[in-house]
């Protein structure tokens, strides 16, 4: 079907997740040379000559693969929303709640799931006394950027700073030794659990798209019902926020068993090492329909919101 489409597919942009979300497009540009899928290639790092190609582009349906600010906290959903071209991945509001970790956080735990407890800080001289370790992360960044494990009240103190270079809102939250989980999100559903499992430190930028000592296990070695448990989480939290699409929720298994939501990410990465596809895969959804199933439900989502 979606080789009878016209796609504007989206990548690059501004945020420091650019190199990233180069990677993911071109990931999904083989795909699409492999479907015979008519398309171009479009990168909104200079605003008004995007915007005018766009336009004179005339798609069908654009297919975003920008991570971090103006590509996955509703921004360019904004200006397509405007532009009356429908997109893949969540809507203006829910990719702008779950950009912000900290709204998010604050919203999933008013409705029951837990998070890790922590405070939100925009300066140094807001920051008293915090258990440590800690986790120190800027609220409005993806792919680990700016993200510290702490140990002392020093580390915390430099981490903070370090932070607040990347983002005007820092979160510092309990550490939670545990498993790092994450189960991939499409269309509604949640998808099999991956086991993230490092050899030092945490899964950081680093160990996330440059060390190849990084092991994934997927399906996850876990217990079926509490499985099941962490899988209705994810869906639940997608649910809560406005999810669409495709999405990966984040999640720390305490040593206890008990599930933690870190985040939720509304455009997960595209790349070989990425985790929505090893999930999507487990699942039984090949990497060539996981980017179908994407396009035709942007389709399907812009027909029916006209009826």
């Amino acid at each position: 079907m979606i080789e009878k489409l016209k796609v504007a597919l989206i990548y690059g942009g501004i945020s420091s997740e650019r190199e990233i979300s180069i990677k993911s497009g071109k990931s999904v540009e083989r795909v699409f040379k492999k479907l015979g899928v008519n398309y171009r290639v479009f990168d909104p790092i200079e605003k008004e000559r995007f915007i005018n190609e766009l336009v004179n582009f005339k798609p069908d349906v654009a297919f975003l693969a920008l991570h971090g600010k103006g590509g996955e906290d509703g921004t360019i959903q904004g200006v397509l929303e405007f532009l009356n071209i429908p997109y893949t991945g969540s809507g203006v509001k829910a990719s702008a709640i779950a950009m912000d970790k900290a709204l998010t956080k604050k919203i999933l735990k008013s409705e029951g799931i837990k998070v890790p407890e922590g405070i939100v800080v925009s300066s140094l001289e807001e920051l008293s006394s915090f258990p440590l370790p800690a986790v120190v992360k800027p609220s409005k960044e993806g792919s680990s950027v700016g993200v510290f494990i702490v140990k002392s009240e020093e580390e915390l103190i430099n981490a903070v700073k370090n932070a607040l270079k990347l983002d005007n809102t820092i979160i510092v939250e309990e550490y939670i030794k545990g498993r790092e989980l994450t189960v991939g999100y499409l269309n509604g559903e949640p998808l099999e659990i991956v086991e993230i499992v490092v050899e030092d430190g945490f899964y950081d930028y680093r160990n996330k798209y440059f060390s190849g000592k990084t092991e994934y296990i997927c399906p996850a070695n876990i217990e079926s019902n509490l499985y099941r448990e962490i899988q209705d989480i994810a869906r639940r939290s997608c649910e809560i926020v406005g999810v669409k699409g495709a999405a990966r929720v984040d999640i720390i298994l305490s040593d206890d068993n008990v599930p933690y939501v870190l985040e939720i990410n509304t455009i997960p990465g595209l790349t070989d090492k990425s985790l929505l596809p090893k999930s999507a895969k487990a699942s039984g959804i090949s990497f060539e329909e996981l980017i179908e199933k994407m396009v035709i439900e942007a389709v399907y989502e812009k027909e029916e919101t006209k009826k």
